[in-house]
């Protein structure tokens, strides 16, 4: 271990520990640099005045889901996900901006706005887009302003961000940390999340947050730690058979830069004693693909009319008297500064006029079986007797099985695009055009992602912690916007 502090934006768990130990710093130290965890604005954090032995929480930071809406509001308990890092010792340090209702309020907003906190922007260039709709947890853990994050994943809403900020990003199982306390966009397909520096670092925090969690029995959580706790030991992937999904569609649009450190870094697990299975088939991809959007749209438009309601219902604090989606329309197109009609209210609309016994969502529910699982990823590894899946593209169809079946997903950066790259840069000029330019922008990281079983967090976790080591590549791109405050001025 170092004997000098670390560089906020590269330390890891272990360094920090280190330090803390050994009196290089203290958790007050750590807190004034802003060095602990950040929530997304789903989960709600009361005040407390307990103290562990590094580190204190202090304040009471209701969630809002970023909404003018829920401004003062609050629910009768903080959440589960809240309480675990307390008891584990770490500071909550603040909220992070989010996607508005994590981006399922409009379709005219661009991913990562909200009316509280703004526009999330990416940390590589001016103006770049963060991703969402947990954009604010990447970016502070990418700048160093915490070491983790906790936010939630639908449908890539982790571990999108997490690739743009050159950052891990970890969808473990769905239950595995408790979601109690949430403002549930789906029930049945919202899961907690985790962002930070490194895979090592996103084990260990999973680890904790299953510890101190009180949803689980002590026998499931001897389990958990005895599945997972070794995976940061592990040197090999002897007997790890990886599958290569090519025929999807996303290959086809599969930027030229991607091509070869992907195929860099099957050969580098290769190396350590894993098997590459190519061509292997995702039987349902093309079905889904082929789905119209309101039955790709319906369970979730379904899920979130319930969960928003229920939410909203439970509050023991509800200042604008917002009782369902309904109110929630009503004060959105009423209140400036949600800029309505400019980012409308149409995912509110359909979410309001769905029921739960209309034919599309019942016939969907009975899809989204298949799609969990034979026609999804368990089949595709069962199929083909894979451990994981992976790809070196944001899939939506492989994201959407993930979260119908509950699965784990990582994303861990493996490369680079070259300096001089062409990008779109959308900008809107008036209430309804948008505008495309083209510019050019400095190095900016890409990640594989990683699919695995349900349950199998550690097959997700092994190969994702060997990914890491076969490329090394994040220290060595730059933000354009730096941190300016380091632990050695302050201690």
């Amino acid at each position: 271990m170092p004997t000098t502090a670390p560089q906020l934006r590269h330390a890891t768990l272990p360094e920090l520990i280190h330090g803390l130990q050994n009196g290089q710093f203290t958790g007050e130290h750590l807190t004034w640099s802003a060095v602990s965890v950040v929530l997304a604005d789903h989960f709600t954090a009361s005040r407390s005045s307990s103290r562990t032995t590094y580190l204190r929480s202090t304040a009471w930071t209701p969630h809002v889901a970023r909404s003018l809406a829920l401004v003062g509001a609050r629910p009768p308990e903080e959440a589960d996900v809240v309480t675990a890092p307390r008891k584990a010792g770490s500071v909550i340090i603040g909220k992070a901006n989010m996607a508005e209702w994590a981006g399922f309020r409009s379709t005219s907003g661009c991913s990562g706005w909200s009316a509280r906190g703004g526009q999330t922007k990416g940390i590589f260039y001016p103006g770049m887009k963060a991703s969402g709709s947990s954009g604010g947890c990447a970016v502070a853990v990418a700048l160093g302003l915490c070491f983790a994050a906790i936010g939630t994943e639908k449908c890539y809403f982790t571990v999108s961000p997490a690739e743009r900020s050159d950052v891990v990003g970890f969808k473990p199982t769905r239950g595995l940390i408790s979601s109690e306390g949430l403002i549930f966009a789906s029930k049945r397909l919202d899961t907690v999340g985790v962002s930070t520096r490194n895979v090592s670092d996103a084990m260990h925090m999973l680890l904790e947050l299953v510890y101190h969690d009180s949803h689980h029995t002590l026998e499931t959580k001897l389990k958990i730690l005895q599945d997972i706790g070794p995976v940061c030991m592990n040197r090999g992937l002897a007997g790890v058979r990886i599958g290569i999904p090519w025929h999807l569609r996303d290959f086809a649009t599969l930027h030229g830069a991607k091509l070869e450190p992907f195929k860099h870094m099957l050969n580098a697990l290769r190396c350590v004693g894993a098997t590459n299975v190519h061509e292997v088939i995702v039987t349902g991809a093309e079905e889904f693909e082929a789905m119209s959007a309101p039955e790709k749209s319906i369970i979730l438009d379904t899920d979130m009319k319930s969960g928003i309601n229920t939410y909203l219902s439970s509050l023991t604090t509800n200042p604008h008297y917002i009782r369902d989606v309904q109110d929630l329309i009503a004060f959105t197109k009423e209140c400036p500064s949600e800029a309505y009609p400019f980012r409308n209210v149409e995912g509110f609309e359909r979410a309001e006029a769905t029921a739960p016994d209309s034919e599309l969502y019942l016939r969907m529910l009975g899809r989204d079986e298949y799609f969990a699982g034979e026609g999804g990823i368990d089949g595709a590894l069962n199929h083909h007797r894979c451990t994981i899946l992976i790809v070196p593209v944001l899939s939506v169809t492989l994201q959407s099985f993930a979260a119908k079946a509950g699965s784990p997903v990582m994303s861990v950066p493996i490369g680079s695009y070259p300096t001089g790259t062409v990008v779109r840069r959308m900008r809107r000029t008036d209430w309804s055009m948008l505008h495309q330019e083209y510019r050019t922008y400095s190095i900016v990281r890409f990640s594989a992602y990683i699919f695995g079983r349900a349950t199998k967090d550690e097959d997700v976790l092994k190969v994702g912690y060997l990914i890491e080591r076969s490329t090394r590549v994040r220290k060595g791109l730059k933000p354009y916007l730096q941190p300016k405050t380091e632990l050695g001025p302050v201690v």
